[in-house]
């Protein structure tokens, strides 16, 4: 009745089973593009081992064989290694029909016919169903997917990655690009003890203004001044052996801090040389603003 039943199975399943395509190498080693709703054969012969390889990121879960006392079917991270099997049967010798009968065991190997069975197999990724059979002449050794659609999709996601990469570095070359100066009128008063976070130059570009520091000097914090002290927002870019506070406003004062110590900035071109339109952004020929929603 086992043997009926797995030849049963077998010819159903049989109808829509694709053979993996054979390696211009040595046909015993074969490959196959996956797909979850084919089925493929793995043909196997007694006294070899194949091997079934899944993409490196995946792991086997489960593992079922329609006839499982008949395989051997061990998995090693993505690798599942299939063997045909002999199969131990008893039954019971009576050569005297009017004695009772021995108990014994008999060792069958495996026949091309009775050992046709199904695998089934689950992965951390991907669901496989195969044919396994058995055809010394048409042995394999090795199969091994192949998964271009997974493999366009991370090729696409790269690409869009390295392109997004590209316009940040593009943008950010843009924004920290030397401006041109529209107004070096500017003077400090420095209180005593503060030498050290007085700066070497300031100068706007209209839009911003620059504060720049050599590397001698302690980095101060800067607040705007009308009346009382404001943040402000700012950034800092390196320019030679300067470092620059890009603040990005204009104000008539500032005010620059460092534990006690204190410097004044004073803009005395503060709104002489306007723009002709107000800007909308630091880089105008490279960098747009853009509303949304209309707000």
């Amino acid at each position: 009745m086992r043997q009926l039943a797995l030849i049963c199975v077998f010819v159903v399943a049989s109808f829509g089973a694709s053979v993996p395509t054979k390696s211009s190498f040595d046909s015993k080693n074969t490959y196959a593009v996956f797909n979850a709703q084919d089925v493929l054969t793995i043909t196997a012969a007694n006294g070899y081992v194949s091997v079934i390889e899944f993409a490196e990121n995946e792991r086997v879960i489960n593992i079922a064989a329609g006839f499982s006392e008949g395989w051997e079917i061990i998995d090693r991270e993505n690798l599942l290694f299939i063997k045909p099997k002999a199969v131990t049967t008893k039954f019971v010798h009576n050569p005297d029909p009017m004695q009772n009968g021995a108990e014994k065991e008999m060792l069958i190997d495996p026949i091309p016919q009775t050992w046709k069975t199904n695998l089934i197999v689950t992965t951390n990724i991907n669901f496989y169903t195969f044919d396994l059979v058995l055809n010394s002449k048409n042995k394999i050794y090795k199969m091994s997917f192949t998964y271009p659609k997974v493999e366009d999709e991370a090729i696409e996601k790269a690409k869009k990655r390295l392109e997004r990469a590209i316009e940040i570095d593009r943008l950010q070359k843009s924004l920290n690009r030397t401006s041109v100066p529209r107004n070096w009128d500017y003077y400090m008063r420095v209180n005593g003890g503060s030498d050290n976070i007085a700066p070497d130059f300031a100068y706007d570009d209209g839009v911003f203004t620059y504060i720049g520091f050599d590397n001698t000097k302690v980095f101060p914090s800067a607040f705007a001044y009308d009346g009382e002290e404001q943040i402000v927002n700012q950034h800092i870019k390196k320019e030679g052996k300067f470092s620059i506070l890009v603040i990005h406003s204009i104000h008539k004062k500032i005010l620059l801090r460092s534990g006690d110590k204190l410097v004044g900035v004073f803009n005395k071109g503060y709104a002489l040389n306007p723009l002709p339109k107000a800007p909308e952004t630091s880089n105008e020929a490279e960098v747009k603003r853009e509303l949304l929603n209309g707000k």
